[in-house]
């Protein structure tokens, strides 16, 4: 085993262009979970915005295209890399307990854990951390103002988007607590 590592490290050195930078791609990429939102990204990069700003209306428009996922009401991670100053930064937008809440406030009266309490009702319910990490990212890194960057998303809460079969069976598991 360790011969063929050697091998291939080997080959890898001598292999001529294999340990080469790969060539600067001729646009932006933009990969994410739903097309209308990877389509707001390039939509504010054709606006004049930059990364962070398409991060900023990718994420805004996956919490109303993909709420089962993501969106507004949670949280998430954004890993930023500046090439301006070559900084890389992990923004921490996760939500909070509140500050009330206890080690017990999911039990039963006989002590027991009361699975509902945790997923269905007000004691489910979470600090938001996305909204103000999208605040942050747009204020600090972004080249558009929140407005223009949010706009893809807002558009698509006001005029509708077809839901596709994997939200639509999402909704109907819940409907119920709806």
């Amino acid at each position: 085993m360790a011969t063929a590592l050697r091998l291939l490290a080997l080959l890898w050195l001598l292999w001529p262009g294999l340990g080469a930078a790969a060539p600067q791609p001729p646009q932006a990429a933009i990969a994410t979970a739903h097309p209308l939102a990877t389509a707001a990204g390039f939509g504010i990069l054709d606006a004049g915005g930059n990364a962070f700003d398409a991060a900023v209306a990718v994420s805004a428009a996956l919490a109303v295209v993909e709420p089962q996922g993501s969106g507004l009401g949670g949280g998430g991670f954004w890993l930023l890399h500046n090439a301006a100053d070559g900084r890389d930064v992990m923004l921490d937008g996760r939500e909070r307990a509140p500050l009330a809440a206890d080690r017990d406030m999911y039990l039963d009266g006989s002590g027991l854990f009361a699975a509902n309490r945790s997923l269905d009702g007000p004691l489910a319910a979470a600090i938001p951390g996305e909204p103000a990490a999208l605040v942050h990212l747009s204020k600090h890194y972004g080249r558009l103002d929140l407005a223009r960057s949010m706009a893809p998303a807002i558009r698509l809460a006001r005029e509708g988007f077809p839901i596709d079969e994997r939200l639509r069976r999402r909704l109907l598991g819940r409907v119920d607590v709806l």
